[in-house]
């Protein structure tokens, strides 16, 4: 589809909305020579029970629900690579139960961790910096507690994106334009937050944070990293070109089975895709 340029094609694409992208769990990267190692870490650290391995590729079943997946770096490959990785004002959130207990099991057990803070919505979060220095947000929700005594980390956030930006107005506006999210229907702008909602699942989705210029990288590439789902695998280089008409930086996409690319915001928040389907 990419190569593509008839005449069909360029009107289809100058009509084309936005693409349809969907949140789908993502991969936690880690270093290839230390790839069995952060297996048993995570097995261990997060009480998360192992689905299978394959070639550099780890599956673990969280206790709550979902799946989480370990990757290694591949140096050759640019979606894969861990050159230039900055973890930036990007965040991936995950679930706990209670944050307090997590976080006295994690530094008794060497992991550093963050002082807590409170979101705009009473969500009390914190980072912790998991094996291979890959920064992990956990937020806390107390309705699991009791749920799974034996886990520290039991699923998603349920906003699993956290982003800094420099201009809370223009990211609210390039993120309705770029991934068709709206703004939340409370407004946290007076205490630097914008929350934007998927109103396909009726979901709250990504918080948005105000940071000072020039306290962000030119570009994140950090090592947990979020995924969106593009279903059709020919909608996924569809939605490659939309992007790169549109002035947006873009990855070449890589992979056999699973086709990825990534992306950037314009603070250079790193965003990823893939396709798994034909």
């Amino acid at each position: 589809m990419v190569e593509m340029a008839g005449s069909i094609s360029r009107i289809e694409t100058e009509v084309m909305t936005t693409p349809n992208f969907r949140f789908d769990g993502g991969f936690i990267m880690v270093p290839n020579e230390q790839f069995e190692e952060a297996v048993g870490w995570y097995r261990e650290k997060m009480g998360w029970r192992l689905k299978g391995t394959g070639y550099r590729i780890a599956f673990f079943k969280m206790p709550e629900k979902g799946q989480a997946n370990l990757l290694a770096y591949d140096p050759g490959n640019e979606h894969f690579t861990s050159e230039g990785t900055a973890e930036g004002h990007s965040r991936f959130c995950f679930r706990t139960a209670n944050l307090e207990q997590a976080l006295e099991y994690f530094r008794g057990h060497g992991v550093e961790s963050a002082e807590p803070v409170f979101l705009p919505d009473g969500t009390l979060a914190a980072d912790i910096v998991a094996f291979g220095g890959a920064k992990l947000t956990l937020t806390e929700d107390r309705k699991l507690e009791g749920k799974h005594p034996e886990s520290r980390v039991l699923c998603y956030g349920l906003k699993p994106l956290w982003l800094g930006v420099t201009d809370l107005a223009a990211s609210q506006e390039w993120y309705e334009k770029t991934l068709g999210l709206k703004p939340g229907k409370k407004n946290y702008m007076d205490q630097g937050f914008a929350l934007m909602r998927d109103e396909r699942y009726k979901w709250d989705f990504v918080w948005l944070q105000k940071v000072p210029a020039g306290s962000h990288p030119h570009r994140t590439n950090p090592s947990a990293r979020l995924y969106l789902q593009i279903k059709k695998r020919s909608d996924l280089f569809e939605a490659r070109r939309w992007l790169i008409e549109r002035g947006i930086e873009t990855s070449e996409i890589v992979g056999d089975r699973l086709k990825c690319f990534h992306f950037y915001d314009p603070d250079g928040n790193r965003l990823n895709a893939w396709s798994y389907h034909n």
